[in-house]
């Protein structure tokens, strides 16, 4: 596996499958990455089913294993067998996890004796400023050659700018010494918040990370906690584009293809002035494809498609 191109969703439970299914669907996801094991445990009949039931939806198989404090070094069996069975490509998975890289030595260890292929396995961790032991990530980032998957959530309580751009992007150089070549980036997306599960994560919450991850031309990009996205924010993510896996072609003399060029979607602020209608005529739109693009932000508040009412500060999308 040389890339990741285009998106995927995570799956922590199995029962969550049909949705999932649903989701990648909407969305027009490629890859489902399907939870193989956690701490020590192994689990070899989802990790069997799903991977069969994935194949013939489609859809590219990935797997992951939450790594934790307990026995690190163990899941090493999972991770071997997920290969096995024919995924391909596995993420280690810290999470919050408070796991110091004194504690992942051994798995760092265990895995050099496998004759595992570094450039299939890959690291999810949340951004650097953000996680208990920034050794954990230094430990592991050799052996993950495959690139970096930071968990791009409102969780640790920044606004999208702030975690993307600063602790992530920013923090390229950093990650480079850490992998001692420039990894490469494959943000997660979550609606989960701190401190706010009462409150709803309306779409137009979802918009700012969307855009902040889209604008840097990511080749992949993935939602965790599927059971948590609602299907409000669902089209705001099948808005994103991104970059199908290119087809390997015979070399030309003409010289490369050029490169892929994603259109991305555009978005206005409504102001006290606008109306529907108004958007419709000022960026030549029909009414079909601005109720297609925006008809979630009136649905997620249960409110019927009325053209009269806008709200001044959505984000509307028009291109």
């Amino acid at each position: 596996m040389a890339s990741l191109f285009g998106k995927g969703i995570w799956l922590d439970h199995s029962y969550n499958f049909q949705r999932a299914v649903e989701m990648a669907t909407k969305i027009e996801a490629t890859h489902l990455l399907v939870k193989v094991g956690h701490g020590p445990h192994y689990f070899p009949t989802t990790a069997r089913k799903l991977l069969s039931d994935v194949r013939s939806l489609g859809f590219h198989p990935l797997a992951w294993v939450h790594i934790t404090d307990r026995m690190p070094q163990d899941a090493v069996f999972a991770i071997q067998k997920a290969f096995e069975l024919g995924y391909e490509g596995v993420v280690l998975f810290l999470g919050k996890a408070l796991v110091t890289g004194n504690q992942l030595q051994p798995l760092n260890a265990a895995l050099q004796e496998t004759n595992i292929t570094t450039e299939q396995l890959f690291i999810a961790t949340p951004p650097l400023a953000h996680l208990p032991d920034q050794q954990a990530l230094e430990v592991l980032a050799p052996i993950c050659r495959g690139g970096w998957m930071p968990l791009c959530f409102p969780l640790w309580e920044k606004s999208a700018e702030q975690l993307i751009a600063q602790d992530v992007y920013q923090a390229i150089s950093d990650l480079s010494l850490l992998w001692g070549t420039t990894p490469a980036i494959y943000p997660v997306l979550s609606p989960v918040q701190a401190n706010h599960e009462d409150e709803p994560f309306l779409p137009e919450k979802m918009i700012p990370w969307v855009e902040e991850i889209i604008q840097r031309g990511v080749d992949f990009f993935s939602v965790y906690h599927v059971g948590m996205t609602e299907k409000s924010l669902w089209p705001i993510l099948q808005s994103a584009g991104v970059p199908q896996q290119p087809e390997v072609a015979a070399p030309s003399e003409t010289g490369p293809e050029p490169g892929i060029v994603v259109p991305q979607p555009v978005y206005v602020v409504v102001t006290a002035n606008d109306t529907v209608w108004g958007l419709i005529n000022r960026h030549g739109l029909t009414k079909e494809q601005f109720w297609n693009w925006n008809a979630h932000l009136w649905e997620s508040r249960s409110l019927p498609r009325d053209p009269d009412y806008l709200q001044e500060g959505w984000r509307v999308r028009v291109k």
